[in-house]
């Protein structure tokens, strides 16, 4: 009877591996609790988290995991057992909430919480060479005992806001004990963003140094950042920004721009103009423009120089004339003169494939056939014209593969003509053609 339990109890929490190779939703590939499960994601593939999905016991490796407005809950089940992200990248926006009932370890990861998504944890978490980014008014609690850990090792990161004045996000440290080795830090960006911790905070430069040399660094008590002149009173345990908690607490170290105004625009050309404006400038270097589409892999597009030191309104403006076909995801790097850094929050726009325009014969005698390729359900327009632009004939077409538009032109006059389709977001391509009568 012994032996039976052991075995069963061996075959209960035995690791199920899915392996997700295009994106997909939680629903379509695994079930909605994830008992004891190794997720492996593909690079530049995206597991959308569609339901109040629970995962158990898990480990996930590479690839991205997006929440929007729903619930995800990481526990464990049996024994304490914590929950691994390797290598993955986790955004959560809208109303999303990340509920941590479990251990949590991020290695190489990142998580990004955008407008008012949130993350709650209850145990251990600990962050290695990861960083996580509270952008908007989002937020992080994290709740326990003095011996409950939250350990940020090898450069690891909490950022709080991402330089828009109107972010209020916070990060909450009630009861657990915060760790910052390895030239990790905490970044508080401005002054309507809070870290929010009644203990002190132990920093050590070496996570493998006898724990005796860590040094504990009080934020309560502070003036920095608040009272006369400043938004809010000054209170404990409120720490407000610019500031930043590594080696000690220093104020306005960490964000050298306050930034607001951050627009994206499609235009009619199909490119997409970036603005934003900077209210405060202090030893700035540049900005760094970054596009991703799937909003997990980003790429560097170009650098625009900053003012470098200003209290006035300074306005930027970038146009990216060549976007990507379907999602395009933009975000701004805001780079000191010592190369620290802190991002923007990220905007997304959506472009179409342009039709496009190919025609036979030419010259065309009796008709005259028109290939539409471009995105498969898309309305285009297709015009005849004169060279004087007087129209001859028009048809609408849904554009995609195998698409074709035949024009009689038995009864127009032999010259040159104009053959022109017009997208649905307004662009268009034109190409020149023949009619003869010989």
């Amino acid at each position: 009877m012994t032996l039976a339990l052991i075995i069963l109890n061996h075959a209960v929490f035995a690791q199920t591996t899915y392996s997700i190779n295009s994106n997909t939703n939680w629903s379509s590939k695994l079930p909605s609790t994830c008992n004891s499960c190794t997720i492996n994601i593909a690079a530049g593939v995206t597991l959308t988290v569609n339901g109040t999905e629970t995962c158990q016991n898990c480990t996930f490796s590479g690839g991205t995991v997006a929440i929007t407005s729903q619930t995800f809950n990481i526990q464990y089940t049996g024994g304490v057992t914590t929950t691994n992200f390797n290598g993955t990248n986790l955004v959560a926006a809208g109303t999303a909430k990340v509920v941590v009932n479990a251990p949590l370890s991020l290695s190489n990861a990142i998580f990004t919480f955008n407008n008012t998504a949130s993350m709650t944890t209850s145990y251990n978490v600990s962050l290695d060479g990861s960083t996580i980014y509270l952008n908007d008014n989002t937020s992080m609690t994290s709740n326990g005992g003095a011996s409950t850990t939250v350990n940020l090792v090898n450069s690891s990161r909490i950022v709080i806001g991402n330089g828009s004045l109107t972010s209020s996000a916070i990060f909450t440290v009630s009861g657990p004990t915060m760790n910052i080795y390895d030239n990790s830090s905490v970044a508080v960006a401005n002054q309507n963003n809070v870290y929010y911790n009644w203990s002190s905070y132990n920093y050590q430069h070496n996570a493998n140094a006898n724990s005796n040399s860590a040094k504990a660094y009080s934020t309560m008590n502070n003036s920095m950042n608040c009272g006369a002149g400043y938004a809010h009173s000054c209170a404990n345990p409120m720490l407000y920004g610019p500031s930043t908690l590594s080696s000690g607490v220093t104020s306005g170290a960490t964000l050298p721009v306050v930034m607001d105004g951050f627009t994206a625009t499609l235009n009619s050309n199909r490119t997409i103009t970036l603005d934003w404006n900077t209210q405060v400038e202090v030893n700035f270097s540049h900005f760094t423009i970054q596009r991703s589409a799937d909003g997990a892999k980003w790429e560097d597009i170009a650098t625009v120089a900053a003012k470098g030191n200003s209290a006035v309104q300074v306005s930027y403006s970038y146009t990216d004339e060549e976007p990507l076909t379907g999602s395009n995801y933009y975000r701004l790097a805001l780079v000191n003169l010592d190369e620290t850094y802190t991002y923007s929050e990220v905007k997304v726009m959506q472009t179409e494939a342009s039709a496009k325009l190919s025609f036979f014969p030419n010259p065309a005698r009796d008709y005259v056939n028109v290939n539409i390729g471009g995105s498969t359900g898309a309305q285009v327009t297709v015009l005849l014209t004169s060279l004087g632009g007087r129209l001859m004939q028009e048809k609408t077409v849904v554009a995609g593969n195998g698409a074709v538009v035949s024009f009689p032109v038995q009864n127009v006059a032999a010259g040159m003509y104009i053959l022109t389709v017009v997208n649905a977001n307004g662009t268009k391509e034109s190409s020149m053609m023949m009619i003869s009568k010989s």
